[in-house]
């Protein structure tokens, strides 16, 4: 007589049976198909759970774990919060910037991510660092050269005449004025036109009348922003020895000393001349409308024979001077801004200038022309005032992405700050000073501040 648990063995049989069938495809296995499988697990949960236990005890024996931040020179950067630390005598001070924490740590300064679990138990102390120095100081690759824009802020409002923007972040944002414009500005209560890179006096009052620009307003500038143009000749007119005397017979008519001459021409562009004492000299456009201006004689129209049968003077003089000026056309910028774009000199402490207009975000002002310096974040510039108050020593300035110009008379603070190495760009003196000014950044500035 079969009992139930011979049943039940029955029943276990046939599924092992069935499932050897299905796993191995052999119904009489000499083993259990999933002992391996079984034995695997196990033991992998019984090494999953060894180190989980392995890990908490060494977490509740070294609750950091992390220490290099303990090293000399470290800046310590909390990660959840930010704050800047420097580890002074086993106590952690907040750096008040990241300046003030390369200066106290010097030139091997390196920043150390650190959690705030790693910093538990750590005395803490007071602040320390210059107030007000620059927040970030930025590597090697992000010290900028040149060139940038100096720009005038009577370009956007005439209340802003004293006013120069600095932009130093100046790729691709500014046009240079074309050979065929020029520019009418004054400095100082003395007129000029800003032509080909130059300036030039516009020494007399009808120089605005010749050029067509009697109706307008000269754009205010600084005197120290027009000095770094360089000099062109004058725009005045010219001289003539004997104006208004008697002059040789010009096409069997009387004629007096300056008059001028028009001789068209067939295939256009009319020949010039101007009566001097021994006979007719060729001038160029801008010297005869400048002479007209001047003595307000019309000019007399000559046929080719009358060029031919009249004395010609040797004078050659009044052929080059300012040829093309007066076939420029007057830039008055609307929209745009008047700058410089201004570079070193190769191998010399001196700036170059060029004259270029600049889009109004793009000049480093306010909209209603108030001087701004626009730097790109993370980068900084190191520069010198020139003319130099001692030639044979530059004296050396940080400019931050802040706007601001920081003195750095102390080598070792610049060694510190890792600037030492980097290159020195000459700006004119007039422009650094335009420049907002933070605190020096010296070792004295540094032991001054208050501590707590």
């Amino acid at each position: 007589m079969q009992t139930q648990r011979d049943h039940v063995h029955a029943h276990q049989f046939q599924m092992a049976r069935m499932s050897s069938s299905l796993i191995i495809g052999d119904p009489t296995p000499g083993e259990n198909p999933m002992k391996r499988t079984v034995t695997g697990t196990l033991v992998g949960l019984l090494l999953a759970v060894l180190i989980v236990v392995g890990f908490g005890i060494y977490g509740w024996i070294v609750p950091g774990g992390k220490t290099s931040w303990r090293q000399a020179g470290a800046i310590i950067v909390e990660k959840e919060t930010g704050t800047r630390y420097v580890l002074l005598n086993g106590t952690l001070h907040p750096a008040l910037n990241m300046a003030s924490a390369m200066m106290i740590n010097g030139p091997s300064a390196k920043v150390q991510l650190v959690s705030r679990n790693s910093l538990k138990g750590v005395p803490r102390g007071a602040p320390v660092g210059i107030a007000g120095a620059p927040q970030t100081m930025p590597d090697r690759t992000a010290m900028l050269r040149g060139p940038w824009l100096a720009c005038l802020g009577s370009s956007l409002s005439r209340d802003a005449d004293d006013q120069i923007g600095l932009n130093f972040d100046t790729a691709g944002q500014a046009q240079e004025l074309p050979a065929d414009r020029f520019v009418y500005v004054t400095a100082g209560g003395s007129p000029y036109i800003v032509w080909r890179g130059g300036k030039h006096l516009a020494r007399e009052d009808t120089v605005p009348v010749a050029l067509g620009i009697a109706g307008a307003d000269p754009l205010p500038a600084p005197r120290a922003w027009l000095d770094l143009l360089p000099d062109g000749p004058p725009v005045a007119t010219p001289d003539i020895d004997g104006l208004g005397d008697a002059g040789p017979r010009i096409g069997g008519e009387a004629a007096d000393i300056g008059q001028l001459f028009v001789q068209p021409r067939g295939t256009g562009g009319d020949q010039l001349f101007v009566l001097l004492r021994d006979g007719l000299a060729p001038l160029n456009r801008t010297m005869f409308v400048l002479l007209q201006a001047a003595t307000g004689n019309e000019p007399v129209r000559l046929a080719a024979a009358d060029v031919v049968a009249a004395p010609r003077s040797d004078d050659r003089s009044l052929i080059e001077p300012l040829a093309d000026l007066a076939a420029a056309t007057h830039e008055q910028a609307r929209g745009r801004v008047l700058c410089q774009r201004q570079a070193p000199v190769p191998g010399l402490p001196a700036v170059a200038a060029v004259p270029v207009l600049a889009a109004p975000d793009h000049a480093g002002l306010t909209p209603d022309g108030r001087a701004t310096v626009r730097m790109r974040p993370g980068a900084g510039m190191l520069v010198y005032p020139v003319p130099m108050a001692n030639p044979r020593l530059p004296d050396p300035w940080f400019v931050s992405d802040e706007g601001k110009r920081h003195h750095l008379p102390d080598s070792r603070m610049m060694s510190n700050l890792k600037l030492s190495n980097g290159v020195m760009v000459p700006i004119p003196r007039g422009l650094l000073t335009g420049v907002p000014s933070g605190p020096e950044l010296t070792a004295q500035a540094l032991l001054a501040q208050p501590k707590g």
